[in-house]
C-alpha cells in the first residue's frame, strides 16, 4: 500500500484522514509542531494500526526544511495544515491565508510537465461538519452551531460566508476525507487544479429554519439572518463527474455538528416550559 504524509496531522480533518488512510493499509507520516503534546500525539497513536503504520514527526510550517523527513519515501503529501500567521478569530483572515496558499501552490502546475515532480491537487471545502474524532468543537463546526450558542465572532463569520459566497456551502468531514482518498486513488483521472467539495449550498436562513424545525429541545440564541431569499449554487460537477459520491446531505452535515455540540457540552438547552 502507499506511503503518504499528512500535515497537521491532530486537525480536525486530518486527524480524520489519518484515521481512514490507516484503514486502507496506508504507512502515514504524520506532521506535527510539537510530539510532546500528548494529547494531540495519543490521539494519532490510538487509532487502529496506528502502532504497525503510523509515524509522527516534528514540523514548523514556517520552516519548510523541518518536512523533509516526513515526506522523505512518501508517494502523496496532504498539505492540511495551514500558515495561521493572523487573528485566528477572523474568518476573513483565514479564508485569505487559505486562498493564497493555495494559489501558491497550483502555481506549481504551470511548470512544463517534464521539469515537475508532482501534480498538485487543490479541494475547496465548504463548511466542514458532522463528526469529530476530537474533544473539541471545530471552527466551522462553531461557525455552523452559532444561531445556537450565539458567540459573535463565530455568527458574524456565518454572515460573512453567506454574504460573500451567497449562500453556506457544508460538507461532511468524512466526504472530504473520502473526496482526498478518492483523489490519491484516481490519481491518473484527477488532473491537477482545484475542485470544489460541498454536498449542497444551503443559504444562511435555510439553517435556521432546520434547526428550529429539528431541534426544538435547543434555544435558539440569534434567529436573524442575512441573504434571505438568496441561493447561490455553485458547480461541483467537476469532482463528481470524475465518479465520486457525497455520501451525506446538507442535512446530516448540520445534524451531525448539533450532536457534537450536545456531545461535547457546548449547546444550551432550553428550558422545557419554554
Amino acid at each position: 500500500m502507499s506511503k503518504v504524509c499528512v500535515t497537521g496531522a491532530a486537525g480536525y480533518i486530518a486527524s480524520w484522514l489519518v484515521k481512514k488512510l490507516l484503514e486502507r493499509g496506508c504507512t502515514v507520516h504524520g506532521t506535527l509542531r510539537n510530539l510532546g503534546d500528548e494529547k494531540k500525539a495519543g490521539l494519532l497513536r490510538g487509532l487502529p494500526g496506528a502502532a504497525e503504520r503510523l509515524v509522527l514527526f516534528e514540523a514548523d510550517i514556517y520552516d519548510a526544511a523541518s518536512f523533509e523527513p516526513a515526506i522523505q519515501g512518501c508517494e502523496f503529501v496532504f498539505l492540511v495544515a495551514t500558515p495561521l500567521q493572523h487573528n485566528s478569530g477572523s474568518s476573513k483572515d483565514y479564508l485569505s491565508s487559505k486562498c493564497i496558499a493555495e494559489k501558491e501552490l497550483v502555481k506549481y502546475n504551470e511548470r512544463p510537465s517534464e521539469s515537475r515532480a508532482f501534480d498538485v491537487v487543490v479541494l475547496l471545502l465548504g463548511l466542514v461538519g458532522g463528526d469529530t474524532l476530537l474533544p473539541y468543537i471545530n471552527e466551522s463546526q462553531h461557525f455552523m452551531l452559532s444561531p445556537f450558542t450565539g458567540i459573535e465572532p463565530y455568527h458574524n463569520a456565518l454572515r460573512y460566508t453567506q454574504a460573500l459566497l451567497g449562500a453556506v456551502p457544508v460538507v461532511h468531514v468524512d466526504d472530504v476525507c473520502e473526496a482526498h482518498v478518492f483523489c490519491m486513488e484516481r490519481q491518473g483521472d484527477v488532473a491537477a487544479g482545484r475542485y470544489l467539495c460541498a454536498t449542497a449550498h444551503p443559504n444562511m436562513q435555510d439553517l435556521v429554519e432546520h434547526y428550529a424545525s429539528k431541534h426544538p429541545e435547543l434555544k435558539l440564541a440569534r434567529k436573524e439572518v442575512v441573504g434571505e431569499g438568496v441561493r447561490v449554487q455553485a458547480n461541483t460537477n467537476k469532482l463528481v463527474e470524475l465518479g465520486f459520491k457525497f455520501k451525506y446531505r446538507a442535512e446530516e452535515v448540520l445534524d451531525g455538528s448539533v450532536d457534537c455540540g450536545k456531545k461535547l457540552g457546548v449547546l444550551p438547552v432550553a428550558d422545557q416550559g419554554s
